[in-house]
């Protein structure tokens, strides 16, 4: 939990470390969200009921606070790989498997269908940009180094190295 969560914060906030840096960190939204997440993965994992029954609790009063507060839903059953920038704050969700060095920004949802068709989560490979307000939306995958444009949406698989651009959310 801690080294994945380091590298999230590394990546928003590369080093060296100032005492700036820091008080920006500490009162950064996306940040909090990330890392309410990493630490609700890590308390999922443990073995020991016990003090695992607490955490969930403390777990889940953390989320709907940081929810409540920032308006990003970061769902526990997602899997988010390291490098995770969570840019700004408000409206975002995310549902589903993320690859190394994602950035996500403001308005950006990652979700499922809601018509029944292609049901299930959208998967990101490594190095994807989802741009603000950006929808990925049903059981796609989209590959490494891809940018997803501001307001696109997307339903259909991209391939790696690709640009998507709205209005019509064409690959490019």
């Amino acid at each position: 939990m801690f080294s994945t969560f380091g590298q999230d914060l590394a990546r928003k906030y590369p080093p060296p470390r100032t005492l700036r840096s820091c008080v920006f960190a500490f009162f950064d939204m996306g940040i909090w969200a990330v890392g309410i997440f990493r630490f609700g993965k890590w308390v999922t994992r443990l073995r020991f009921q016990p003090a695992r029954m607490v955490l969930l609790a403390v777990y889940f009063l953390l989320y709907k606070f940081s929810e409540a507060l920032s308006g990003i839903r970061i769902s526990s059953e997602s899997e988010i790989g390291p490098g995770l920038v969570v840019h700004n704050f408000s409206g975002i969700l995310i549902h589903g498997r993320l690859g190394r060095n994602c950035m996500i920004v403001q308005g950006a949802q990652l979700i499922s269908r809601a018509d029944g068709n292609n049901a299930g989560w959208p998967t990101l490979g490594d190095n994807v940009f989802v741009g603000s307000g950006a929808k990925v939306v049903g059981n796609v995958h989209i590959g490494n180094n891809v940018r997803i444009g501001a307001n696109a949406v997307v339903s259909r698989d991209v391939p790696d190295n690709a640009r998507v651009a709205p209005p019509e959310s064409r690959i490019i």
